[in-house]
């Protein structure tokens, strides 16, 4: 049956919300000397992020594949996509195995998967429908003890008209979601929309959020404006103005730009809840060709890959609370090691700017996982993962998720529940084996 019918409908394997809920501890951030970490509240413990990607993925008809949809709800012209027993399982078989975090993508930019923007032309900051389904996965999550990391798309906005057709491009050119007065408005209110209607329908869930990311990756593309133009000068959202024809302002405007949009996202969800944690995710330059050094000022045409992403050092000095890094290993003939040193080295992580800000700010790895075109088998993959997962805690980052727990929707990669028994036998919970004994 189709939302457009009756908003109260839900899910038939939806949980009703309950007034019994028992709150989780709210997670802070204790600085130190040596690297931040996340610790609980009431208790005062070391707390680890250590979990999974829950990813659901839906092609159109015929085609494999897919754009999320791990929430989706009936629209006018699409069906449901949430599966919440799938979920609950998920949560069970996690807390049992000692897990204590799931990352998802709060997003609805396709056709095929509407999502969080639900009927282009009715819904306005978010489908309602959507909303509840996402109610649901933390009420379920809250139960098991599970935090939920939430991670807002890649820095579009949702396909509907109350949020693209006010922008330049409508809402198609991420840059313009960054470097304008107007993009940045609409992903302040797209982020904040979503936290605003968990605090006033069931503030109990609160702390189930381990922090709000800004975007999955963030990057901004050479090839689209304001980066395609070679010559004038443009008042950033920031308010400051920037020489297109000079390399060093044009890099200036995306780091500066980077950072003033994460201060109004920050200010804005602090308004809100003011021990909401608020992150922000990345890849590597390495993964698209890209040397800081070398491909400074976005210019386009400059490598085949055309998106940009800011290294850690520079969303280090903004305003968020912690850092996410993502890594994978796309190169068959590299050992672990050499891909983990120069795919975290090309973003700045093991130098001593980096030092400094990991004495505040926490560092997490909120994607690694293992390719079939690098790793043949399953076992091979985990091989791999167990040596990624010691090199990391070597470097003390303050938790591991990983791509992801079961989307087999993905084909070219390895998901843990393939062989759950076996994943978890060798690698633990991302702490076994370490020497690291902090807290779940």
């Amino acid at each position: 049956m189709l939302a457009g019918l009756s908003l109260g409908l839900v899910h038939p394997g939806a949980l009703p919300a309950q007034d019994k809920l028992e709150a989780l501890e709210r997670i802070g951030i204790r600085r130190s000397e040596q690297e931040a970490q996340f610790f609980l509240k009431d208790s005062q413990s070391p707390f680890f992020a250590k979990g999974f990607n829950y990813i659901r993925l839906r092609a159109a008809e015929g085609a494999s594949g897919g754009d999320h949809a791990t929430f989706d709800a009936d629209t006018k012209n699409t069906r449901a996509s949430y599966d919440p027993e799938r979920a609950e399982a998920m949560f069970s078989a996690l807390s049992k195995a000692g897990y204590n975090t799931v990352r998802v993508f709060i997003i609805g930019r396709s056709s095929v998967n509407p999502g969080i923007a639900g009927d282009y032309d009715t819904t306005k900051a978010f489908h309602e429908p959507y909303m509840e389904n996402v109610l649901d996965f933390l009420r379920r999550a809250t139960r098991h003890r599970i935090r939920v990391f939430p991670a807002f798309g890649d820095g579009e906005l949702p396909l509907n008209a109350y949020y693209r057709e006010r922008l330049r491009g409508k809402g198609h050119n991420k840059n313009v979601n960054v470097l304008t007065e107007e993009g940045v408005a609409a992903r302040v209110e797209h982020i904040t929309s979503f936290l605003s209607t968990i605090k006033n329908r069931e503030p109990v869930l609160l702390p189930t959020l381990l922090g709000l990311q800004c975007q999955n990756e963030a990057y901004l593309r050479a090839d689209q404006w304001p980066f395609t133009e070679k010559s004038g000068v443009l008042k950033a959202a920031n308010g400051k103005t920037y020489d297109l024809a000079k390399t060093e302002e044009r890099q200036a405007m995306m780091e500066e730009g980077y950072r003033h949009y994460h201060e109004r996202i920050v200010e804005a969800v602090k308004a809100i809840d003011a021990e909401m944690l608020v992150a922000e995710g990345v890849f590597v330059p390495r993964a698209v060709g890209m040397d800081p050094a070398q491909h400074a000022g976005l210019w386009p045409g400059k490598k085949g890959d055309e998106r940009y992403p800011p290294t850690l050092t520079t969303l280090g000095k903004g305003r968020l609370d912690f850092l996410d890094v993502h890594f994978y290993r796309t190169r068959a003939k590299e050992s672990v090691e050499d891909a983990l040193r120069l795919n975290l080295g090309s973003t700045g992580f093991f130098t001593p700017e980096m030092a400094e800000m990991r004495k505040t700010k926490p560092v997490i790895v909120g994607e690694f996982g293992a390719f079939d075109f690098v790793e043949k088998t399953f076992e091979e993959s985990v091989q791999s993962m167990v040596r990624v997962r010691d090199l990391a805690l070597m470097e003390r980052v303050n938790g591991m998720l990983y791509w992801t727990y079961d989307c087999f929707e993905q084909s070219r990669l390895h998901h843990a529940a393939a062989n759950w028994t076996l994943f978890v036998e060798k690698m633990g919970n991302f702490e076994k084996k370490t020497g690291l004994n902090q807290s779940e």
